[in-house]
């Protein structure tokens, strides 16, 4: 093996580090499509604190309760706030270029020890991760990423036995996020080209604890008792052990972006024990055993990383996210590089190919907003997608509809995707994007209680179809709304003229629920007034629209009793029945279909 003659090696002439640069590409096309790095969620809550209130002071949680991490939160979003509004393609570059750099450093920290083939496969793995593309389009994951960036750098300059810089960066790491805290003291301990002493790495090591410490007491101050929190609290449910057990597990499955519900696992653990049963083999012969023992300083300190960067993570037990393990992923490259390059070089080309393979058969994006969640715990790359679509294609309606409303403004939801609201942090969304902090959501039931309130319209969703997202008129609702008290007293007249007014003044002609609802209440209006091919055809158009509106299949039914066509009106009252059961009056009806349907078979 190598040694410390690479030490001499230039950086800028390494082709195995470049070659590390093209192993991000992956995870970038895997990404295309996304709206990468738009806000969404937790960023609001920090660009408004460092919009409005400014990033500092550095000692709270930056615009969130939970956990102390002012480089990641109020540093990161202070220097890049106005950027990420304004240019959130760029936010995405920039976490490449980190996950890059990480990577980088990882490979020279390993050089002085290992060929520059074995260094490249070892720093690919926190490079290649299906996670990674979350960290790369959701900027409040730059903490995983600056704690991965400082704790390699950290890592490097450990390598080269500058303490004073390996000691700033790991301060750099811990304020990022805390997860670096257990691996800390296993800086120093890094294998690097034979003849550092022992006195050194025991120096090196108590600088590291010294960082350590008195960045845990100003943590503990910070926190305890109020302010930003250091947990979840769940994990206390279950031993120490089981979650130590849960952490590693997915902590592995993680490392070969194997998916949180299962499905590629078999194929990828019956890959790697038989790769490592030929590395066993291997070893029976005398220049492998002698690698082995050469090595097995840095395979110890693989293992012991991987493990001290996992065990934290068993704090968010049982809610899995795979980005929180980019760091441990560092250690379990070591190990298995170490463990089967030193038994056979070759062996590091199946084990590359196995990675990339996972990594293809990691699960892709649904490519548009989902009106109910998709399965798998929140936090997923799939909830990730979901949420940050709807956010971008937000605020792109509402720069397009709404370019500069008025102080005090109130916006609209109609006909939103479950499970959504944390997307907007509340308010926090409207009042980053137009830089007022006056401005809030209304809620529909609220607008439906007082229709004359003062609204600037309504986004609203559909489930099929594009656009996704709509736009209706504040008026076009109020005379919808309006219409439902005169077709409850049966003035259909009235209502009918209301009706027409909402389809008038709705100019976007996307908004299809609404247009929807709008001409299914009409087609119930025509029928009553005995203009049966006008309410056909309404009903028809509103059930092409939207298939879930709420009277077309009342009217269609009502239609086909007329023309004795009773099991079908029968299957049509099911359906509505089905899709709103609230609706008595069709309930009625079928029940009365049926029981003349059962009478006359007696």
């Amino acid at each position: 093996m190598a040694t410390g003659q690479q030490m001499r090696t230039s950086a800028w002439r390494d082709p195995w580090m470049w070659a590390l640069a093209p192993a991000a590409l992956p995870v970038v096309l895997r990404a295309s499509g996304l709206p990468l790095g738009e806000p969404f969620a937790d960023d609001f809550a920090f660009l408004r604190r460092a919009l409005f209130d400014g990033a500092l002071p550095l000692t709270d949680g930056g615009g969130s309760p939970l956990f102390w991490r002012p480089v990641s939160r109020q540093v990161y979003f202070g220097l890049f706030g106005r950027l990420m509004l304004a240019h959130p393609a760029w936010i995405a570059a920039i976490h490449v270029l980190v996950l890059v750099a990480s990577a980088a450093l990882v490979y020279r920290a390993l050089r002085p020890r290992w060929p520059a083939a074995w260094c490249a496969a070892a720093a690919s793995f926190p490079l290649l991760l299906e996670a990674n593309r979350m960290l790369i389009t959701w900027p409040s994951h730059f903490q995983d990423l600056g704690a991965l960036l400082f704790a390699a750098l950290a890592l490097h300059e450990a390598s080269r036995e500058r303490l004073w810089t390996m000691a700033l960066a790991l301060l750099g790491s811990l304020l990022c996020k805390e997860v670096a805290a257990v691996a800390t003291l296993l800086l120093p301990w890094v294998p690097t080209a034979p003849g550092r002493s022992r006195r050194a790495r025991l120096q090196a090591t108590g600088w590291a604890a010294l960082v350590l410490a008195g960045w845990g007491a100003l943590y503990w101050k910070l926190t305890a008792g109020h302010g930003p929190s250091v947990g979840y609290g769940a994990e206390a449910a279950a031993p120490f052990m089981v979650r130590a057990a849960w952490a590693l597990w997915n902590s592995a499955r993680s490392a070969f972006s194997l998916p949180i519900e299962g499905g590629a696992e078999i194929v990828v653990a019956t890959t790697l024990a038989a790769l490592l049963g030929v590395a066993g083999v291997l070893y029976t012969g005398r220049d492998a055993r002698a690698r082995m023992r050469a090595a097995w300083p840095t395979l110890l300190w693989g293992t012991l990383w991987w493990v001290a960067a996992t065990l934290p993570l068993s704090g968010v037990y049982p809610l899995w996210s795979a980005q929180r393990a980019v760091l441990a992923s560092v250690g379990l490259g070591v190990l298995l590089v170490g463990l089967l390059g030193t038994a056979h070089p070759l062996l590091l080309a199946p084990l590359v190919a196995l990675r990339l393979v996972a990594f293809a058969m990691s699960p892709g994006g649904v490519g548009r907003v989902t009106e109910q969640p998709p399965p798998g715990i929140e936090g997923d790359f799939l909830h990730v997608e979901r949420l940050q679509r709807l956010t971008h294609e937000t605020r792109a309606l509402l720069e397009k509809r709404v370019p500069a409303p008025h102080p005090g403004a109130r916006f609209g939801q109609h006909h939103y995707p479950g499970m959504t609201g944390h997307a907007f942090a509340g308010d926090l969304a409207l009042q980053v994007w137009y830089g007022d902090t006056t401005l809030a959501w209304t809620s529909f039931e609220e607008f439906r209680r007082n229709p004359e309130m003062d609204l600037v319209g309504f986004v609203e969703y559909r489930s099929r179809g594009v656009p996704e997202l709509s736009f209706v008129e504040t008026a076009a609702m109020r005379a919808q709304l309006a219409a439902t008290q005169p077709m409850e007293a049966a003035r259909w007249a009235d209502a009918l003229a209301l009706l027409e007014r909402a389809e008038s003044l709705q100019q976007d002609t996307t908004a299809v629920v609404f247009r929807a609802t709008v001409r299914s209440q009409r087609s119930v209006c025509l029928l009553m007034l005995g203009r049966a091919a006008e309410a056909e055809g309404d009903a028809l158009d509103a059930l092409e629209w939207w298939p879930e509106n709420p009277y077309s299949r009342f009217t269609i039914a009502q239609l086909m009793i007329a023309r004795k066509q009773y099991a079908d009106a029968e299957r049509m009252l099911a359906a509505q029945v089905q899709l709103y059961p609230e609706d008595a009056t069709s309930r009625d009806l079928l029940s009365k279909l049926r029981a003349a349907g059962a009478a006359g078979a007696r």
